[in-house]
């Protein structure tokens, strides 16, 4: 149990550094585009990343053998409603936080940041 603990307080370590470092690349990114061209980057780079993810994944999946139901459509209208709806709320969440970095010190939208841990759960 113990090993298990320490394991996860480094993992937490290690998603709050790379998540403090991207407010100061953020900030320093601002000054040579604007916040929609850094968030589109930004996004691109993402799904560039996860496409050797979704390969590996399905390579494992096929060879752990795991079943999936064959009657059920692989996207129904339900996910693709929910998809469109997060796609939207995370676009305008990433481009609000964007464009007030462009204003503010990162320090503060590290703190406003911060506020999430509190205010998702309310």
């Amino acid at each position: 149990m113990r090993k298990t603990q320490i394991r996860n307080s480094l993992l937490l370590l290690l998603t709050a550094t790379i998540w403090g470092t991207a407010f100061v690349a953020q900030s320093v990114g601002m000054d040579y585009v604007g916040p929609f061209t850094f968030t589109f980057a930004r996004s691109i780079i993402g799904g560039l990343f996860l496409i050797p993810c979704i390969w590996f994944l399905r390579k494992w999946n096929a060879k752990n053998e795991v079943k999936v139901e064959n009657d059920r459509p692989l996207v129904t209208k339900t996910e693709i409603i929910g998809g469109v709806c997060c796609g939207i709320a995370l676009f305008a969440a990433s481009n609000f936080q964007q464009i007030g970095i462009a204003y503010t010190t990162v320090g503060k939208a590290g703190f406003i940041t911060a506020l999430y841990v509190v205010i998702v759960p309310v």
